[in-house]
């Protein structure tokens, strides 16, 4: 009813949180059937709305010391199998991997999840690029992208940040802010990055400070969002004369 109220069509669903043991014999059944569970969710949402699409989030642990408990090759492996997994069970579905820069996060750039989805080699596996996300890693907004196949972007998440101080840790998005508000990030620079390789297709945003939600309505959340994307865009393609769609 939001969709049809607002005229508007569904995009990527947001999102599937996988864990590396995920389809191992280490599994545990509780997170198993959590995860069937929204499978078929996104199946359900498939067929009586039309969502194609689905982002996959990179393993995120509960801490970062229990990052040392696993090997690169390990993380490869596991990742590698879940979407090989997404993919053949649901090939009518993009399934749109989605590193995360928190030190926390088992998946952290871009490059590292490019050589993920390589490795899988399904057609409709590929990779969000997240300006916040990445940003995280290094707390730095040189972007390159040049490694990256355009058409293995199946999805983009402009969005800033608040800036803080080094020594000060971040576990989660709490800083996170609409493209206009945030004083991390110059955005241009994320999208000269995917200027330089000749990237056109789907941009999006994405609000996920709580903060927010106390004084404006989830409609004015949307507006807003649509709002702040817009007018960077257009402010994007008036001075370097390109536009993303």
């Amino acid at each position: 009813q939001l969709l049809d109220r607002n005229n508007m069509l569904p995009s990527a669903l947001n999102a599937l949180y996988i864990y590396p043991e995920f389809l191992s014999t280490e599994d545990q059944k509780d997170k198993h059937d959590a995860i069937i569970n929204i499978l078929n969710l996104i199946d359900n949402l498939y067929h009586i709305v039309g969502i194609n699409r689905c982002i996959v989030v990179a393993p995120l642990l509960n801490d970062e010391n229990s990052c040392k408990n696993y090997k690169k090759q390990q993380i490869t492996n596991s990742c590698v199998k879940i979407l090989k997994y997404l993919s053949s069970s649901m090939p009518y579905i993009k399934w749109i991997f989605e590193p995360v820069g928190l030190a926390r996060s088992l998946v952290r750039d871009a490059d590292y999840a490019y050589e993920i989805i390589s490795a899988v080699s399904h057609e409709n596996v590929g990779l969000v690029l997240d300006s916040y996300n990445l940003y995280l890693k290094e707390r730095n907004d040189n972007y390159s992208f040049i490694k990256i196949p355009k058409d293995k972007i199946f999805a983009i998440h402009l969005t800033n940040g608040k800036k803080v101080a080094a020594s000060e840790k971040i576990t989660d998005q709490r800083y996170r802010t609409f493209c206009a508000d945030g004083d991390a990030i110059d955005l241009f620079k994320f999208l000269n990055a995917l200027k330089t390789i000749n990237y056109k297709g789907m941009l999006s945003t994405e609000v996920f400070n709580s903060e927010y939600a106390k004084f404006l309505s989830h409609e004015e959340i949307i507006e807003k969002s649509f709002k702040d994307l817009s007018k960077i865009l257009n402010s994007f393609n008036e001075t370097n004369n390109y536009a993303f769609y």
